[in-house]
């Protein structure tokens, strides 16, 4: 059934034998059949008089409930221009609707609000739930038992004591909805799954891993299947692959790696030219097409890492064992050479399966003080010194030669959580980003995008890593912050990534303009996984996809699979198209839900951190402006809110330069230095609130 050819006969309304009469091949059952999806996805309507036309011709709009915590709240519409408010959605006109619903809207008023024109509509159908758990903690209310949602966007539903499982009051639990509730009757639901008591940070850990889909636990006969292959690699493997274990091949990771799925070994050929190798873990020999490992590390997409822990997508026995390159042990792995002229520029390239035995478990700690001259490691790795200042003047001309092809280099940093034994956070800084870490960095990319040209000139299929361009509404707002820096965007030429690194250079010499970057990001797309080859906006890379982390990545795994028949020239089929469609769309969907959860855990550490020093008062930086507040930032990377009502004076919003105004002429934008006390560290919300310093409410200008 044509249903673009029905949308486009009902930009004006008619009834269903007239509409019939443009079908004729088409029963009056199929047709109503087809309305009737079209109307339960909000995109047409039917009046009282029997006539089907547009939503927006009855002055409806279908679109994304989104609540607030004070009564009101919005619809954003599912077209909706640039220039387009969300729709109000007065207290007492919801429908009870819940945050997330897909609904239908009956617009009622124009409304304005601090000078700009907006809608004003009545929920009128709920077309989708989006919610079917909440999680929660349970308390008693009279004889009643209630659950009161962790969020508060989430309205408190009734548990009936049989649907209680083993939940006791106080404890943090996962709830299915059974009844979404009316005006008389609250919602109720059914305890799913119980995570500890309410108040422990560890509680809450568990249900933010729940609340993403994020499971720890190996089925039984996954870890079966990972057992069976024992801790060497069977001899029978070895056949058919290239001999590299007398190379010099390294590996070079973090302090606290458990797993080390990357090795490097490098050459100086006769020619004058250098010949780099990454020599990746071969998991795809033992994580095979349909076994129940596979099906296990397609469901989960991504290892899962917060502090101290590390939720891996292959169990432990592949992970950080027969697939992880150990020093001195042999392993199985898949080696990409390139050859690469003085310029860093690659003249040749070949792909082998191979076998490798590292000679060096090395950390970038150490790297870092090799390439530094430190007497005392150039000493005992001796062996190893000239290859590792080779690789970091290598790496410096790679990166060079991807700068200068636009490539931005946002460098935003990130934090560095350490903990004791207990678990307990005993540090907090940002993270070191020095050569050691930049050095691997530019190998893997090289690398990356060696294996994506190689499989996008032969049409291979495989999944890609994309990046696409920018909003340039999103470019202009950057442009329009950036510019009382001098600096000069042009928003309209996106593909002009240099004039977006002379912004981020100018960044390092000026501590004022350190915003930038964030905001710069925030202007981009999100990176994701797609089975074409749309290109890395911010690589600047006509080709890229994920080779390097087959360990802790489902879209490498793939990749290694489809690289591995093209060299044997095998045949692709339609099934192998579907599987990378499906690998690519299931990752990307894992890494949103994992890149959540490692968030929202890292928020709970800094808070459980910061705890120790409430009262005290700390030098910050405003990160982040809001109507309700701006969010500041300490020199050891602990974010917090110091709320608007906390603030002395009066302050408007401005959302197109993101600044609070007071009327005393003060101005708050990204970037202003502020003295600040810790008025509250939460471990539990992971909410760090802070008020100007009571000896300094003075907030120092730009």
């Amino acid at each position: 059934m044509n249903t673009n050819k029905i949308l486009k006969l009902l930009k004006r309304p008619l009834k269903i034998d007239e509409l019939k009469k443009f079908f004729p091949q088409t029963s009056k059952k199929e047709l109503l059949s087809a309305l009737d999806v079209l109307m339960a996805n909000g995109e047409i309507v039917k009046n009282k008089k029997n006539r089907y036309a547009l939503s927006s011709h009855f002055g409806y709009v279908s679109g994304t409930f989104l609540s607030t915590s004070r009564g009101f709240s919005f619809v954003e519409p599912d077209e909706k221009k640039d220039d387009e408010k969300d729709i109000y959605i007065p207290a007492g006109a919801s429908l009870d609707a819940w945050h997330g619903d897909h609904v239908l809207v009956k617009l009622t008023n124009t409304r304005t609000f601090k000078g700009k024109k907006g809608q004003e509509g009545e929920v009128i159908k709920i077309l989708k739930r989006a919610t079917t758990e909440v999680i929660g903690s349970i308390r008693k209310q009279r004889k009643s038992f209630i659950l009161v949602p962790n969020s508060n966007k989430y309205p408190t539903m009734l548990i009936p004591k049989a649907h209680m499982s083993t939940a006791m009051v106080g404890d943090s639990v996962a709830a299915k909805i059974m009844f979404y509730g009316d005006r008389r009757v609250l919602p109720q639901a059914s305890v799913t799954q119980v995570f500890g008591k309410n108040g422990a940070m560890k509680a809450s850990i568990a249900a933010i891993l729940h609340e993403n889909g994020i499971i720890v636990p190996f089925p039984e006969e996954v870890l079966s299947e990972s057992k069976s292959f024992g801790d060497k690699i069977p001899p029978n493997s070895i056949h058919g692959r290239k001999d590299l274990r007398d190379e010099l091949i390294f590996t070079i990771d973090g302090d606290d790696a458990q797993d080390f799925d990357d090795a490097v070994s490098l050459e100086k050929l006769q020619n004058g030219n250098l010949l780099l190798g990454v020599h990746i873990a071969d998991v795809s020999h033992y994580v095979t097409k349909g076994s129940k490992l596979d099906n296990e590390a397609f469901y989960r997409g991504t290892s899962v890492y917060y502090p101290g822990h590390v939720v891996p997508m292959l169990p432990f026995e592949l992970s950080a064992g027969l697939c992880s390159l150990r020093p001195n042990e042999d392993r199985l792995a898949f080696s990409v050479f390139m050859e690469l002229n003085p310029n860093g520029q690659r003249v040749k390239a070949h792909f082998y399966k191979s076998v490798i035995c590292s000679k060096a478990r090395m950390t970038y700690r150490n790297v870092n003080l090799i390439l530094n001259d430190d007497k005392e490691l150039c000493e005992k790795y001796s062996f190893l010194v000239d290859k590792v200042k080779e690789m970091g003047i290598l790496a410096d001309t790679l990166h060079k030669r991807r700068i200068a092809r636009g490539a931005l280099e946002l460098d935003i940093p990130e934090s560095e959580i350490l903990t004791d034994e207990t678990g307990e956070p005993v540090s907090l800084s940002y993270r070191a980003r020095e050569r050691a870490e930049r050095m691997i960095e530019e190998f893997m990319l090289i690398a990356n995008e060696t294996v994506a040209e190689y499989m996008e000139h032969n049409n291979y299929p495989t999944v890609y890593r994309v990046h696409e361009n920018p909003d340039p509404q999103k470019l202009r707002v950057f442009a329009q912050f950036a510019k009382p820096f001098g600096h000069k965007i042009d928003a309209s030429k996106p593909n002009d990534t240099h004039q977006f690194q002379l912004v981020l250079d100018a960044v390092k010499n000026d501590p004022k303009q350190k915003a930038l970057p964030t905001l710069l990001l925030r202007s981009l797309a999100r990176a994701r996984y797609c089975d074409e080859n749309l290109g890395h906006y911010g690589l600047q890379a006509k080709y890229y996809l994920h080779f390097t982390s087959p360990i802790r990545r489902y879209p490498d795994l793939i990749t290694h699979r489809m690289l591995t028949r093209a060299l044997e020239n095998d045949t692709f089929t339609a099934s192998d198209i579907m599987a990378v469609d499906n690998a690519a769309s299931q990752s990307t969907t894992r890494e949103l839900a994992a890149d959540n959860a490692e968030r929202t855990i890292d928020r709970l550490y800094i808070a459980a951190y910061m705890e120790k020093f409430l009262g005290e008062v700390f030098d910050a930086e405003i990160s982040g402006v809001q109507s309700f507040g701006v969010f500041v930032t300490l020199e050891n990377s602990a974010e917090g809110l110091v709320r608007i009502e906390a603030l002395s004076g009066y302050y408007e919003y401005d959302e197109e330069r993101m600044q609070l105004i007071g009327k005393n002429g003060v101005k708050l934008t990204m970037g202003t230095p502020m003295r600040v006390r810790l008025i509250r560290a939460d471990r539990i919300s992971g909410q760090i609130d802070f008020a100007p310093a009571a000896e300094q409410e003075k907030i120092c200008q730009h």
